[in-house]
C-alpha cells in the first residue's frame, strides 16, 4: 500500500486516506476476500484493493462485475496493476476527461517497472 501511495504523490496525485466514506457503499464492498482501503482525490472516493497475486486480482474484478451487474453504478475508473485493483470514482458524465486519469496511469506504471 506504502508503494501505491508513494507513487501516486510523486505524480501529484495528492490522496488522504480517508474513513468518510462507508463499508455499506459499493466500492467499499469486499471483493475476493479483501476490503479496500479508501483514500480521497480530490472529493472523490479512491478504493485500493492489495492482492497476493495478479490472479487473485483478476478474480476480484470479476468480483466486481458480477455483484454490480444488475445495478446503475455511477462513473468509475479501473486502474490495474500486478496485485493492485483501483477505483477511482469520480460519479461525472462519462464523456468527461477524468483530471487525474494521466498521473495515475504513470504512477502505475512506475510501480509496474519495480
Amino acid at each position: 500500500m506504502d508503494e501505491v501511495v508513494s507513487s501516486l504523490e510523486k505524480k501529484q496525485v495528492d490522496i488522504k486516506e480517508s474513513e468518510e466514506f462507508s463499508n455499506d457503499h459499493i466500492f467499499g464492498m469486499k471483493l475476493n476476500g479483501v476490503k479496500p482501503s479508501s483514500f480521497e482525490l480530490d472529493g472523490k472516493l479512491v478504493s485500493v484493493y492489495i492482492y497476493n497475486s495478479v490472479e487473485e486480482r483478476e478474480k476480484g474484478l470479476e468480483d466486481f462485475r458480477d455483484k454490480t451487474a444488475s445495478m446503475n453504478v455511477v462513473s468509475y475508473h479501473v486502474y490495474e496493476v500486478e496485485n493492485v485493483l483501483i477505483f477511482y470514482v469520480y460519479a461525472h458524465d462519462m464523456s468527461m476527461e477524468v483530471a487525474f486519469d494521466p498521473a495515475i496511469q504513470e504512477a502505475l506504471s512506475e510501480l509496474r517497472r519495480k
